[in-house]
């Protein structure tokens, strides 16, 4: 007898841990037919969010679209010139008496700039002025003998020859006068260089020679002065731009008006210069080195902000450029299929909208399909959203100037 009953109390725990586990799949599916799936379900949701309450929408900044004038701009590297340069320099010889300006300050045309030693030259005009006198007196000799050797001709009282020798002699005597009077002149204009003043205005650099020192014609530039009220900025054109712009002048019939250009610098510091410039003239001809074509633009300069041999960024643009609405480069997103936006809309959920770009606008992009202004564009929390999810929208600051 106590063999069988010890064997049931061996088996009884498996026994018991079958009739557990089919007990609790039949409450379980007794629990999904009577319809207590859900509330089962949620409350194990509510186990995994802590307070038992849904996660808010995501936060995003938003931006209103708007739409300002856009045109794609050709860049050059240019060069700052001086349209007006004066290289100073001595045209006569002598020791500088002089020096009447500081280097780097403005000067204006006719201001003097050197003044040589004037002592020698002074003599020299005297001492012309002496060679005029003289010659003129020798002309009125000859001149009065000449009227009485006619009346003695007339009586015939001397030959034809002896009136034909003092003809010459006055003719000589009128001749040394006029050498005398051109030397005069030659020693007084000498006299003037030695006032050296300044043939342009502009801003004059620093002086080469200093007050003691012997200068000439051959010393070389004294300083140098150069305009900077209006500068030139050169530039090279490509080849290849350049026949684009010959076949779009062929096709319309017209040629590029210059006066529809607007062109504009950026600066070494990276800022832009607030004067529009021109264009002066494109060279004729191509050159065979570089495969360029020359160009000059002309840009005010009243602040001499521009200064010669000064590299600059120049940007040709068109005057009347179409109107596109700007996006911020923030709220562009990139896939296989190309450029989108997410856009709020009703309720304050997002929509996926697809957009073609253009030229770049400050932080921005042109936007020529896809977007016509006046759109709220998300430009923070782009991350995690997904088509239809409902946000929690902020305003940002406008995209674009509104011109």
């Amino acid at each position: 007898m106590k063999a069988p009953r010890e064997a049931s109390e061996r088996h009884r725990p498996v026994a018991m841990r079958r009739w557990i586990s089919r007990a609790f799949w039949a409450c379980l599916v007794a629990a999904g037919l009577g319809g207590a799936g859900p509330p089962f379900i949620s409350s194990i949701s509510f186990a995994q969010q802590p307070g038992g309450t849904q996660a808010p929408p995501p936060a995003v900044v938003v931006e209103k679209i708007e739409v300002q004038r856009v045109s794609t701009p050709v860049q050059f590297t240019g060069r700052v010139e001086a349209i007006e340069a004066v290289d100073i320099r001595a045209r006569v010889t002598g020791f500088l008496h002089s020096v009447d300006f500081k280097g780097g300050q403005a000067v204006k045309a006719g201001e003097t700039l050197f003044e040589i030693e004037p002592d020698q030259l002074n003599a020299l005009v005297a001492s012309a002025r002496a060679q005029v006198a003289r010659a003129e007196a020798t002309r009125i000799s000859a001149e009065r003998s000449l009227a009485r050797n006619r009346d003695l001709f007339a009586r015939r009282t001397i030959s034809q020859a002896a009136l034909d020798e003092v003809q010459a002699a006055f003719d000589v005597a009128a001749a040394d006068v006029q050498v005398a009077q051109a030397s005069l002149t030659t020693a007084e204009l000498n006299l003037s260089y030695a006032r050296i003043i300044s043939p342009i205005s502009g801003n004059i650099g620093r002086a080469t020679f200093t007050t003691g020192n012997l200068v000439g014609s051959d010393s070389g530039s004294l300083a140098r002065i150069v305009g900077l009220d209006t500068v030139r900025v050169a530039f090279a054109v490509t080849e290849g731009l350049l026949v684009t712009i010959r076949q779009q002048e062929a096709t319309s019939g017209s040629n590029v008006d210059p006066s529809t250009l607007k062109l504009s610098l950026r600066l070494a510091n990276g800022t832009d210069y607030d004067t529009p410039g021109r264009i002066e003239f494109i060279e004729n001809e191509i050159d065979p080195q570089t495969g360029t074509v020359a160009a000059r633009a002309v840009f005010p300069n009243p602040r001499h902000i521009l200064l010669p041999g000064q590299f600059v960024t120049l940007y040709v643009r068109e005057k009347d450029a179409p109107s596109l609405p700007i996006v911020p480069q923030a709220a562009v997103l990139q896939d296989r299929e190309g450029r989108f936006v997410y856009l709020l809309g009703k309720s304050n959920t997002v929509s996926q909208r697809r957009i073609d770009t253009g030229a770049r606008v400050d932080n921005g992009w042109a936007v020529t399909i896809g977007l016509s202004g006046g759109e709220q564009v998300v430009v923070q929390g782009i991350q995690r959203l997904v088509e239809g999810m409902t946000v929690q929208p902020s305003q940002g600051q406008p995209v674009g100037d509104g011109q």
